[in-house]
């Protein structure tokens, strides 16, 4: 299974698993063991130039921070476009970045409740997206 709606993601084993437990309903982070960072998306190497590091179930359920409306799309996306993007804030402060749907322009705001769930464009693809809770 890859992520995206274009091969952009190298096949790792972190993006294996961070694929495999959208495919379970779950969001995983990282956190790094030496200074207890987080990160979502997750991430191999930690700012303060640790690779220990350690998954966590990250809150699927946040805030929308900000948001956009794509008319003009890249080669990838074109066939959805216009789409909306949004920026989600999640418990503890992270930001996850990704596609609206179920909205409107008209029923966007800053604080909008959203959840983060799983979407398949194609079988061979997995992809997350931003619903209004």
């Amino acid at each position: 299974m890859k992520f995206g709606y274009a091969s952009w993601l190298p096949e790792t084993e972190l993006v294996n698993n961070f694929i495999d437990a959208l495919g379970k309903n779950r969001l995983l982070g990282t956190q790094c063991k030496k200074c207890s960072q987080k990160y979502l998306p997750p991430r191999a190497h930690c700012k303060c130039g640790s690779t220990d590091l350690e998954w966590f179930d990250a809150p699927n359920i946040g805030k929308l921070r900000t948001y956009t409306v794509v008319s003009f799309a890249p080669e990838s996306m074109s066939k959805y476009a216009p789409y909306i993007v949004g920026v989600a804030e999640v418990e503890g402060g992270l930001s996850l970045m990704g596609q609206l749907t179920g909205v409107t322009p008209s029923m966007l705001k800053v604080g909008l409740p959203i959840q983060i769930v799983p979407h398949q464009p194609d079988t061979d693809r997995t992809v997350y997206k931003f619903k209004p809770v």
